[in-house]
């Protein structure tokens, strides 16, 4: 195992949740092993993504992935490497980790509410971020989960008032 072990998976995880990868630019942040950073991350991904190194050196980020209007950030500490952060919205995702991305309206209660369904299908939430882009607009809730999501688990949050859509990590 490299040191970026997790990197492909975490790659294929933004195929899956992005289906129109053509156009997508992959920039590498890392000072140093940026071919092997590229390479793990372009066999996750395939092809239609172009790569640029950026100058200059990011702390733990090793790399962002712009898909139109979508960025995600990949990073890296002394334990893993994970999604640090999903259009500006800080969470850690690891590879093979469960999970729910939801997309919604900012509304009071949507943590309760999610956190709700999840329990009511005894689902435990280990990590959970939230942000937006101002009150009452656009958000999104990053929720890293012990327990796999369901189909049935994502349909039970889709009904939830404003919820405009919900993707599973696996």
């Amino acid at each position: 195992m490299t040191q970026y072990a997790g990197l492909r998976e975490l790659a294929q995880l933004i195929s899956r949740l992005e289906p129109q990868l053509a156009g997508a630019t992959l920039s590498i942040l890392a000072h140093e092993n940026k071919e092997q950073i590229a390479s793990l991350l372009l066999e996750g991904l395939g092809s239609g993504v172009s790569v640029q190194n950026s100058s200059g050196e990011y702390a733990n980020h090793l790399a962002n992935l712009r898909v139109g209007a979508n960025k995600y950030t990949f990073a890296q500490d002394w334990r893993e490497v994970y999604i640090s952060e999903i259009n500006y919205c800080a969470c850690r995702i690891p590879p093979g980790g469960h999970g729910l991305l939801v997309h919604h309206t900012d509304y009071p209660g949507v943590i309760y509410d999610v956190s709700r369904k999840l329990a009511d299908h005894e689902i435990n939430i280990s990590k959970l971020n939230v942000s937006r882009e101002q009150k009452g607009k656009n958000a999104l809730l990053v929720c890293v989960t012990d327990e796999e999501i369901t189909p049935t688990v994502v349909a039970a949050i889709e009904e939830l008032p404003q919820i405009n859509k919900v993707l599973s990590l696996q």
